[in-house]
């Protein structure tokens, strides 16, 4: 079979533009740590509210602006607490990992392999991550990225080996059984346990798997797995002797055009009458409408219809009552801060005009709340940033250096630059 060997031209551009993704990448961080140094808090008009420093490094790491964060991150377009990570990765390399730093810098290793060496050893001492860093120096001159990172826990451990069999000893103490959210249908499920409880747990899904009718359709192997994953369901449902767990509380929200008998689903029914909508737990997740059968057996459903924001009255006083908090979490449910990604429902419910005893009625309202996390709603009030509601639910903010962005239920959208650097 004849081979076209590739076009040299189309080789060079994949090497250029690669080169230029590298540089980007490293001037980026080089940036970051600039604005480290140089945006500082005055530490003499440190009061309750106001601005503090935070470290989000590890030991060995100086101390940042806390508010510095909430400037970066909708420039890069993340959430503030991705922001706040951020930092604490340059950081990370740059004081703890000198070599690494240096590296990164000449374009000897990508920037995410620095990081990945960094958080992987973010629990040692900064002379203990000297000592892995010298090592890697080393490495890195005689071999490959791959290999190098199947040999770093090892390193990690020899760096400090009193603080690896302390972590040992806390890992058999740290135990958990963590959920996922909803992802095709199904739920995540994965922890860390004793050695007997695992044993136990492993004998009660198995003895429990073996009574359940095998599926005829699925091999022997997948059958059994399945068989010991609905186990579980009936491990938590006969707990201690009961037919069901105490109830809890589970929110749904499903789109009209989702509810049977509405005449607008029409077109999201298949032939045999199968729904085709998407319903969002909260909590847990999206999944296929036509899962909520299974989810919601033998529960209590209450239908709560969709509210209409323009039926909610403004009202005197400082909190918003429960009608208006959930209508406002439902217009707007993510914080409204550019790039937020904290639920409303654990936002702050922040006056956009803030409220005052003497500016009159109808000041808490659907035009001027909006949910926002603590940490921005701290910025807006003590940090210099400024916020308008153009339109209900739209929010248009200007960041202490002159940024500015519009935030609506959709999403965030960068609106302009100060004037002296907009072109």
């Amino acid at each position: 079979m004849d081979h076209s060997p590739p076009e040299p031209t189309t080789l060079a551009a994949l090497d250029h533009a690669h080169r230029h993704l590298v540089a980007a990448e490293t001037a980026e961080i080089i940036a970051l740590a600039h604005l480290i140094d140089t945006y500082h808090v005055d530490m003499n008009d440190i009061a309750v509210g106001l601005e503090d420093t935070m470290t989000p490094g590890a030991d060995g790491t100086p101390a940042v602006a806390e508010f510095l964060a909430l400037e970066i991150a909708p420039l890069l377009g993340v959430s503030p607490g991705a922001a706040v990570g951020r930092l604490g990765d340059v950081l990370n390399v740059r004081h703890r990992l000198p070599t690494l730093w240096a590296a990164v810098l000449a374009g000897r290793i990508r920037w995410w392999q620095a990081v990945d060496v960094a958080r992987r050893s973010v629990h040692l001492s900064a002379e203990a991550a000297l000592t892995l860093d010298r090592r890697l120096a080393h490495a890195m001159a005689l071999m490959p990225w791959q290999r190098t990172l199947r040999l770093l826990p090892g390193w990690i451990i020899a760096a400090d080996p009193a603080n690896a069999i302390a972590r040992e000893a806390s890992a058999r103490t740290s135990r958990h059984v963590t959920l996922g959210e909803i992802e095709d249908g199904h739920v995540d499920m994965w922890g860390r346990l004793t050695p007997d409880d695992a044993a136990a747990f492993d004998h009660a899904l198995s003895s429990i798997a073996r009574n359940l009718p095998a599926t005829a359709d699925v091999d022997q192997r997948t059958g059994w797995n399945q068989r010991r994953a609905a186990a579980v369901g009936i491990l938590a449902r006969g707990a201690f002797g009961q037919e069901s767990l105490p109830s809890h509380q589970l929110v749904v929200h499903i789109t009209a055009d989702s509810v049977p008998g509405v005449e607008a689903a029409q077109e999201t029914y298949l032939a045999d009458g199968t729904a085709t909508g998407t319903a969002r737990v909260e909590g847990w997740g999206a999944m296929h409408i036509s899962g909520l059968r299974e989810l919601l057996a033998d529960s209590r459903v209450t239908v709560r219809p969709v509210l209409d924001a323009n039926e909610i009255q403004p009202v005197d006083q400082h909190d918003p009552p429960d009608l208006m908090r959930l209508a406002l979490t439902l217009r707007n449910p993510v914080d409204v801060f550019p790039y937020g990604s904290r639920v409303a429902r654990a936002c702050d419910l922040d006056h956009t005009v803030p409220y005052r005893t003497d500016r009159g009625p109808g000041q808490t309202s659907m035009e001027n709340l909006g949910p926002t996390a603590r940490y921005p709603h701290r910025a807006r009030t003590h940090g210099g940033w400024h916020v308008c509601q153009p339109q209900p639910g739209t929010y248009h903010w200007r960041s202490p250096a002159g940024y500015e962005y519009l935030v609506t239920a959709l999403g965030t959208i960068r609106l302009t630059a100060p004037p002296e650097l907009a072109a």
